[in-house]
């Protein structure tokens, strides 16, 4: 199905959801979690330095998730859904009001 022939509202419902990242659950699950594990101590520390800005990203290079106050898998689906509801390049979205407050 070409994305391009549907409205906002229809993509909104699985838009930026990968189910091959979630066990293979058909809807997004919620992510209830603060932390996320790491395959070395050394990847751990370079997503750290990643979202603080410490470090440059090299090209293609995504950081990980690490923990939900700075990223999470629901807020980057949402990110990206709203992104395309309004029709944007970027979006922000924080899991704490603080996390808002502080970015600002």
């Amino acid at each position: 199905m070409d994305n391009k022939n549907l409205h906002p509202e229809s993509l909104m419902m699985g838009f930026g959801y990968k189910p091959e990242l979630s066990e293979g659950s058909v809807k997004c699950p919620i992510f209830q979690t603060s932390t996320f594990v790491f395959k070395t101590a050394e990847e751990g520390k370079r997503f750290f330095e990643l979202a603080y800005g410490l470090q440059s990203a090299e090209e293609n290079e995504v950081p990980g998730l690490i923990y939900s106050r700075l990223n999470n898998p629901d807020l980057e689906i949402l990110e990206n859904r709203l992104c395309l509801w309004d029709k944007a390049e970027d979006c922000a979205v924080f899991a704490s009001g603080m996390g808002a407050i502080t970015t600002v």
